[in-house]
């Protein structure tokens, strides 16, 4: 067998220096918060109102700022009703001081983002599923693409949690949170997220790469990305496959990825029982010798196939690993691949876990504002990771 060909992996993009002026972390997320989202938000609003009850809210921009605000607070201390808040035996001042809970009940209950009118008919093929937050959306991912993207990216989906009526609801036995809206998200090792697609089925990604709907997001996903620059993508096994390597390595991008063995056509490696008898941390792998991607499983508890274009099996590195039989720790092989994924893989995973610590926790039933509450945590949590 032979391993792949040694290629240069330096990423030689030009990164800026850091800011003069030290900001501070509101001033990050002001950067990704523009005044026209919080603008949209007010005109849409009162005209939500004007639609329903016949009045206008009345609201304006300096009022949707506190509400905002007040959803930042509540996800720190939480209740277990938002009314709570202001609740005489259990009142948190910092938001019932902001406003009184009638007015802020009538801002959630007419918070908007689209105009409803404009909304095109199910079955024609104009048919948005997001359209109720489509600008925010847009804006959000606007935001997030004038962060200077770092060498090391991975990709991964998270739920948003939701429980509501949706199209968009999905069910991940594999996640935290199992029901809820599904997003596949595009984080650095820093865990600031530079880009995301929100999954709706059919029409989530215009691009048919002719690699199927996970290929496609990625693809999609790192439009943002310098070319030719030797940047490194790390996926799972939902996204990776040797079609979508190869079309990175097009684009001048490395990537690493676990995958499914369905996905390696023709790729014979040893089964699980073979590498069993030869001990833990056994592996194989096979290189493609055309487009120099190589397919290594690794048997650890469980088998693991990865693939790659840039990392192989050399070198072979003793890590330390509890061993049950012998009831210590023994050193075990891991290839230079297992280590590269191991380093670079977990930044979605990451940033989801922080934006779960402070989760605004206000419940709604609809589940547009439930996408709008994530996006707004989702960039609390860039704006702390940018500030450190």
């Amino acid at each position: 067998m032979k391993d792949i060909e040694e290629v240069d992996i330096s990423c030689n993009a030009v990164f800026s220096d850091p800011p003069g002026d030290e900001l501070a972390p509101l001033q990050y997320f002001r950067t990704m918060y523009s005044d026209d989202i919080i603008q949209n938000l007010v005109e849409q609003s009162n005209l939500y109102c004007t639609q329903k009850t016949g009045a206008s809210l009345d609201t304006n921009v300096r009022e949707i700022e506190k509400y905002i605000g007040i959803n930042i607070p509540a996800g720190v201390v939480k209740m277990p009703s938002y009314r709570m808040y202001w609740a005489e035996a259990s009142r948190f001042s910092s938001i019932a001081d902001s406003m009184p809970r009638n007015w802020f009940d009538k801002l959630r209950n007419y918070l908007h983002v689209n105009d409803n009118t404009k909304m095109k008919q199910r079955e024609g093929p104009d048919y948005d599923k997001l359209f109720r937050v489509r600008p925010l959306v847009d804006k959000i991912k606007q935001g997030f693409s004038i962060i200077e993207p770092e060498e090391y990216h991975s990709m991964d989906e998270l739920i948003i949690p939701f429980k509501g009526h949706s199209s968009l609801k999905q069910y991940v036995k594999s996640k935290p949170h199992k029901w809820g809206i599904k997003v596949s998200d595009y984080a650095g090792s820093s865990r600031i997220v530079y880009d995301f697609e929100i999954y709706r089925g059919k029409g989530t990604v215009h691009n048919d790469t002719g690699l199927g709907i996970s290929g496609d997001i990625v693809i999609r996903l790192v439009e943002g990305l310098p070319k030719y620059k030797n940047f490194k993508v790390f996926t799972d096994k939902f996204f990776t496959s040797y079609n979508l390597i190869s079309s990175l390595k097009n684009y001048g991008i490395l990537s690493v990825g676990t995958v499914r063995p369905t996905r390696l056509q023709g790729c014979n490696l040893k089964a699980d029982s073979e590498l069993k008898k030869q001990g833990q941390r056994s592996y194989d792998y096979r290189t493609e010798t055309q487009r120099n991607i190589i397919a290594l499983k690794w048997y650890g508890n469980k088998s693991v196939v990865l693939a790659s274009l840039y990392k192989g099996g050399s070198p072979v590195e003793p890590v330390k690993r509890w061993s049950v039989g012998e009831r210590k720790y023994i050193d075990v092989p891991r290839p230079d691949i297992v280590r590269e994924y191991n380093r670079s893989v977990g930044g979605v995973d990451l940033h989801d876990m922080l934006v779960a610590f402070y989760r605004n926790n206000i419940g709604v039933k609809r589940f547009y504002l439930r996408i709008v509450f994530h996006l707004l945590d989702m960039r609390v949590v860039n704006a702390w990771l940018q500030y450190l």
